[in-house]
């Protein structure tokens, strides 16, 4: 895994301002690279890619400023970044993680952090669902994450 500085939101904000497709505090996965050399952040191939596909699946194809401001403000610490990233995937807002939300961070997550266990949806489920309702929610899905991460 690359290890890079921490950025702020001033960073963030600046180097998201400069893309061709800056609009509603926002930028389109296409200006992935051009966003990342702008912040002078390195990614892996493999990373960049993971990356694009997640926004593209998660936010529709965009890089929000708040999602980038948060995550990059701790990019080297994957517990931090498992909080950002699982939070904002219930999109439904159900405060569970299903089988859809949880194919859609698992593979970024390897990505930012090979050592996770890979590991089906119904076997996620039951290892993370603390209380035994059949169900994950996003605190139990953090909670399982965190835990399996080697930062």
């Amino acid at each position: 895994m690359v290890h890079n500085p921490v950025f702020s939101k001033v960073e963030v904000e600046a180097a998201l301002k400069q893309m061709p497709t800056f609009s509603d505090n926002a930028i389109d996965v296409a200006d992935m690279d051009a966003f990342l050399q702008a912040l002078g952040m390195d990614a892996t191939k493999e990373q960049r890619d993971g990356y694009v596909t997640f926004f593209r699946e998660v936010y529709n194809g965009k890089l929000p400023l708040d999602v980038c401001v948060a995550s990059l403000g701790v990019i080297n610490d994957t517990k931090e970044l498992v909080r950002v990233h699982v939070a904002a995937i219930d999109k439904d807002n159900d405060g569970l993680i299903d089988e859809s939300e949880f194919k859609a961070i698992f593979p970024f997550l390897l990505k930012h952090d090979p050592s996770y266990p890979r590991i089906e949806f119904d076997d996620f489920v039951k290892e993370a669902d603390a209380n035994k309702d059949g169900k994950v929610s996003v605190n139990e899905a953090v909670e399982w994450f965190c835990k399996h991460a080697k930062n």
